[in-house]
């Protein structure tokens, strides 16, 4: 009976357990963040806030950039983009990058296993 007790212990408490990290990067991921800097094999390049912001808005799946001075930065031009996420990762223009938080940060990253640009931004 003991066996019995623990066994439907055991099997409560692996099915309560979830992984919610994915959704708690979706939330985190909502709003507006400005470019700070992009580091690649080449020098990083720095930018003040309100250069570069993307404005992430997942009811719509929908990223706004806005670039000031509107210049081409070769990661998006200013426009409206449709993006898609999974298990880490955001595909913009058919383009996937690695996305993760550090320290209240977002950090995009294209192709890291080559040194693609890593992208740092902070919240508005």
């Amino acid at each position: 009976m003991k066996k019995m007790i623990l066994l439907f212990a055991f099997i409560g408490l692996i099915s309560s357990c979830s992984n919610d990290d994915d959704n708690t990067n979706k939330d985190t991921l909502n709003g507006t963040w400005n470019l700070i800097d992009v580091t690649c094999e080449c020098k990083p390049v720095d930018f003040q806030k309100g250069e570069h912001v993307w404005n992430f808005d997942l009811s719509n799946n929908k990223i706004n950039v806005v670039n000031n001075p509107d210049e081409n930065l070769q990661i998006l031009d200013t426009g409206s983009y449709v993006f898609s996420l999974k298990e880490g990762k955001i595909t913009i223009l058919s383009v996937e990058y690695d996305y993760y938080f550090k320290n209240g940060k977002l950090f995009l990253s294209d192709h890291p296993e080559v040194d693609g640009p890593l992208m740092e931004f902070i919240r508005n």
